[in-house]
């Protein structure tokens, strides 16, 4: 850095036309490398291989699922209220269910069934908030 700091105009000159060398030179190799014309030992920016061909899933001719039973209760989980402006909700649809079976001296199934609603002053869907507790967890 003090050499540059101390060096007079010609010898500026000539590091700057050196640097351009330099430049024109790695430019070059880059053009040459980019047309794969590397040789032996120098870089590629070629794929190594070729892609590998992705097989289709293979269907299963059994599901690895639990069935739904039949329920001895649903229960439904609505929102009353938007929890942003507090706006009172109406209507909505079926969001998600979720069945529990609990097991006490009998086997009863129950489904919880969360209802979405619409707040049209927030512009969003609202739903439920249940506890573990509340879903029988």
């Amino acid at each position: 850095m003090e050499k540059l700091e101390r060096a007079n105009r010609k010898e500026l000159i000539e590091i700057i036309a050196s640097l351009l060398a330099r430049v024109a030179e790695l430019e070059e190799e880059v053009r040459r490398l980019r047309r794969g014309g590397g040789s032996q030992g120098e870089l590629s920016i070629r794929p190594s291989r070729p892609p590998r061909e992705h097989k289709p899933r293979k269907h299963r001719g059994q599901a690895f699922v639990r069935r739904r039973e039949v329920a001895d209760e649903v229960r439904y989980h609505v929102a009353a209220c938007c929890p942003d402006c507090g706006r009172r909700l109406e209507g909505g649809g079926e969001h998600r269910r979720r069945q529990t079976i609990e097991v006490v001296l009998q086997k009863r199934v129950v489904d919880h069934v969360l209802v979405a609603r619409w707040c049209g002053v927030c512009q969003k869907r609202v739903l439920p908030r249940l506890e573990a507790g509340e879903l029988g967890v």
